[in-house]
Formats: C-alpha cells, structure tokens, sequence
C-alpha cells in the first residue's frame, strides 16, 4: 500500500504536470487530487494487468486443472493488488468523484476485490483463475485513461482510447473472466477435492467472484451507452471550442 500512495503523491503530480502542465493546473483542486488518483490507477493497474498477461501466456505452471499450486509471481502480483486496493477504495471515498458507474457499486466491487485478492495472496490456491481476476486490470488502464482525457478536454483522442476500453473490457472481463472462467471451473466443481480448499477461497470463489462478474456483466452496457453518448457530445455546437481552449469538458 505504501508504494502504491507513493505512486499517487509523488509520481502522479510529476507526470501530470510534465505532459499536461497547461490543462492539469486550471482545474479546480478537487478535480487535480481525481486526475493524481486516475494516474495512480493507471499505473498500478498497467504493471498487475501486464504481469497478469505475462504469466497467462509463458507460465507453463498455469493450469486451470491446478487446485493447489502456489506461484510466486501470481502472489506477488495479487498481493500489490490488494495495496492498490486498499488505497484506491480510500480514495474514492474520500473524493467521491463520478465515474461512469454507481458509486455504491463501485465501493462494493472494490470489497469484493480486497477479500479476493487477500485470498488469492495468502492461500495459493487455483492460480490460474486468480490470474485471470488480475488480468482484468488492463481494462483499468484504458478506463481510467479514457476519464482522464475527458476531464483534461482531449475529447477526440478520448474516444479512440474509448475503443480500447471498450474492447479490452470484453476480452478480459467478458470473455475470459465470465465464459472461459466457467467453463474451465466447472469440470473442478465436480470433484470432492474442490471443497477441501481453505474456506477463504471458497467464500471468495463462491461470494465474491459471481458478484464481481455479475456487475462487470451490467457495466458492460452501460459503459457501451456512456461512450455513445460521449461520441454524440462531440459533435455538440460548443464542444469543438471546449476541446480547442482547453477548458473542462462540461459533458465529461
């Protein structure tokens, strides 16, 4: 957690203000500590989200046959996760900024991730879907880059990295987090062996994984509908000069 607050209060600010120096410092202070928290996010979700890949496609270990098999990288990579977790609860707490989801559940998919990802740190158990959990993070990175860039008025350049959210989303979190999720774990559920794993994995697997899954399967549509309504926001009347003066989207 401690690098993770590192990223936020000294590592964002320089980045903020070497790249986007003449849109970061108008802004209000309140909307300077959300860009610090985005940034934050964008980085610790990049490294887990990429190491996450990393180890799906070059891991040999990686089995989705594997009930127990503890592989460091994976533990190493959930345990950074739940920093990241820790502090971007706390800070959307404290902000309560807007994002394109519902505040309440967005707190309630960031608990749910600390219990999963504290199992997944301490237990070694069923690496290969805990690294599927952390693989969804590269969605993260496109969505925090995509606010971002609404709020700092790049709005055309904001749809393009909304193309890239919206796909990562599906591939990850769709696809390979709910379809490919199940129907490798299945065949597992079936064996008396399953239900000997320690009981935070089960209560994680069996409570906080269908409900993690179950908000990433309505967030889905509504993320789809939000950046229809972004694509027709720009052609506006007003929202080319926005973009032009640099000026906080009032549509973001």
């Amino acid at each position: 957690m401690f690098s993770v607050s590192s990223l936020r209060k000294l590592v964002g600010p320089w980045l903020l203000q070497l790249f986007f120096r003449e849109r970061f410092f108008p802004l209000s202070l309140s909307k300077q500590q959300w860009m610090r928290k985005l940034t934050m996010s964008i980085m610790s979700s990049a490294l887990v989200g990429t190491t996450a890949v990393i180890v799906y496609l070059s891991e040999e270990q990686l089995d989705p046959k594997h009930l127990r098999h503890d592989i460091p990288t994976v533990s190493f990579n959930c345990a950074f996760m739940l920093g990241h977790t820790v502090a971007d609860t706390l800070a959307h707490t404290l902000l309560k900024t807007n994002t394109m989801t519902n505040y309440f559940q967005l707190i309630l998919h960031h608990i749910i991730t600390l219990g999963a990802s504290f199992a997944g740190t301490f237990s070694g158990c069923l690496p290969y879907y805990v690294n599927i959990g952390l693989m969804m993070e590269v969605s993260t990175v496109f969505y925090c880059s995509y606010i971002m860039a609404r709020e700092l008025s790049y709005l055309r350049q904001s749809l393009i990295i909304g193309v890239f959210f919206l796909s990562t989303f599906f591939c990850v979190r769709i696809l390979l987090g709910f379809c490919i999720f199940w129907y490798h774990l299945i065949p597992l559920l079936q064996t008396p062996e399953f239900y000997d794993l320690d009981l935070p994995v089960l209560l994680a697997l069996f409570g906080c994984f269908p409900v993690f899954q179950l908000l990433n399967l309505v967030w889905f549509p509504l993320a789809c509908k939000r950046y229809i309504q972004d694509c027709k926001s720009i052609n506006t009347p007003g929202s080319i000069s926005v973009e032009k003066n640099g000026l906080h989207n009032k549509t973001a």
